[in-house]
């Protein structure tokens, strides 16, 4: 009978640390699924948690499935299941569930009772699949209309609105045992490009920071986590991003505004943070910096080498290792306080996770954070209707939706003409003069349903109608909105 050798001690700490990295890091899910090789790496260097996106499951009940097999290979150990669920553009649930538009919208249509009771709602239907943590609110100041990642997926553009409409979403979440997460530390709102594809640089003062963008973060600093933003604030650090500097994820979130909770890294491939870096690279800078998490939303061979880099650097003393450790208290703490979801929660219904009144609830909040200039009249209110609109990812089409609140087709020589815009980013200007031409050939109601900061360029419209939201829901109410101006029921908001 062979004696089975020991590992050495290099071999045994290097595994150690792996497991080490591992409980520091939020990773996604393989493209390929859950093999027998990666479920036996998975539950041999269980990682704090999992980020899932709607690219991961077909349908809830395969969700729930999917979170119960790997939180059985994790154990004993706590895994997190987190994933961005703010409502509107930015939902992982949409096409399964109806969900809330986006934030902008509810800041303009909503009181901070409703935003409470749609957190409730969201945070039940979360645990209720198997989810502990999402990585929301979104805590930044639509202080930049050009902004082409935030925009209406902040709650407003003023500091207190935004801080009020937040307390809400965290009260709500916290209500039904969800953790909350604010993001997009030190704030977002004010850059003019998106840190998923360049580095955001702002040039903001301390006095404008303290008493804007910080000022959300500040008012909610119980938050169970926040999230840093891949955006360099020069007159805080002149070379480092948010996400790995140390004077802002140490000094200034923790030192300075006594933040906690867990700081989490928006994900690590963002070119924001991983232009011209390895993934081990921009791991080292953010852990040195006093993130607690490193977050990876996808996972392959890169990510699974960045892992044994780490540990490789920890060992070695490349890894600070008073920050840390420092982290140690703080994710027991986190583990702690939100308990994972109970056996009761996932056996609810999905049918259950629908409150009866919450199509009826939301539309109304929708209604009335419509925003309508100009009217119809002559031909326009008479006469059929064409209808230019994007693809939607989910439901049917703004013309459906025109066509079932009573306005006619009107094939090809239309009376008047719908254009909707569904954009992230700003039209650039030649969109803008095509549209203002267009706009002059016939009637035309303009309509936007993201970035709506164009509609102010185009005068020619003879109705602007912003919606700064696409959901499905929203477009059958805009829908009936313009049904009701051109029967002269309604006049603009």
């Amino acid at each position: 009978m062979l004696t089975p050798i020991a590992p050495s001690p290099n071999l045994r700490a290097l595994m150690d640390a792996q497991r080490g990295i591992a409980r520091r890091m939020m990773i996604g899910l393989p493209p390929e699924g859950l093999t027998p090789a990666w479920e036996r790496d998975f539950s041999m260097y269980a990682p704090a948690g999992v980020i899932v996106f709607a690219r991961d499951f077909r349908d809830l009940e395969s969700l729930r499935a999917t979170i119960a097999r790997l939180r059985e290979l994790a154990r004993p150990r706590r895994l997190f299941f987190a994933l961005d669920e703010e409502g509107g553009w930015v939902s992982q649930l949409a096409g399964h569930l109806v969900v809330p538009p986006n934030a902008g919208l509810l800041a303009r249509g909503a009181s901070e009772g409703d935003i409470e009771y749609i957190a409730r709602v969201t945070a039940r239907r979360l645990r209720s699949v198997g989810f502990d943590w999402n990585f929301a609110p979104v805590a930044d100041v639509h202080s930049e209309p050009d902004n082409p990642v935030i925009g209406p997926r902040a709650y407003g553009t003023t500091p207190g609105q935004v801080a009020a409409a937040v307390a809400a979403v965290v009260r709500g979440f916290r209500a039904e045992g969800l953790a909350s997460c604010l993001k997009h530390f030190p704030g977002h709102g004010d850059t003019r490009t998106d840190s998923h594809f360049t580095l955001p640089v702002s040039d903001l003062g301390s006095a404008t920071l303290e008493s804007r963008e910080l000022a959300p973060f500040a008012a909610n600093i119980d938050a169970d986590s926040v999230m840093t933003a891949h955006v360099v604030y020069r007159k805080i650090d002149s070379e480092q991003p948010g996400t790995f500097s140390r004077s802002i994820a140490t000094r200034l979130l923790r030192d300075h505004m006594g933040f906690r909770g867990v700081c989490v890294t928006d994900a690590l491939e963002m070119q924001g943070a991983a232009a011209g870096r390895t993934p081990a690279e921009a791991g080292t800078l953010a852990l040195n910096a006093g993130c607690d998490l490193l977050l990876y939303a996808h996972w392959n061979e890169e990510i699974r080498r960045a892992r044994l880099q780490l540990a490789d650097l920890l060992v070695d003393g490349k890894v600070d290792r008073m920050p840390f450790d420092a982290s140690r208290p703080r994710l027991m703490n986190f583990d702690t306080s939100r308990p994972e979801p109970t056996a009761e929660e996932l056996a609810r219904p999905l049918e259950s996770l629908t409150p009866p009144d919450w199509v009826e609830r939301l539309s109304a909040i929708v209604d009335a954070g419509l925003r309508v200039e100009g009217s119809l009249d002559g031909a326009a209110r008479t006469g059929g209707w064409s209808v230019d609109e994007p693809a939607f990812t989910h439901g049917g089409t703004l013309a459906a939706d025109l066509a079932a609140a009573g306005v006619p087709s009107g094939g090809a020589s239309p009376d008047a003409q719908v254009v909707a815009i569904l954009s992230r980013k700003p039209l650039e200007p030649e969109a803008i003069a095509t549209l203002r031409s267009r706009c002059s050939e016939r009637p035309t109601v303009l309509v936007g349903l993201q970035n709506d900061a164009f509609l102010a360029q185009v005068p020619e419209a003879a109705v602007r109608l912003s919606a700064a939201d696409g959901t499905p829901l929203t477009r059958a109410r805009v829908a009936a909105r313009l049904a009701a101006m051109r029967r002269g029921e309604m006049p603009p908001a």
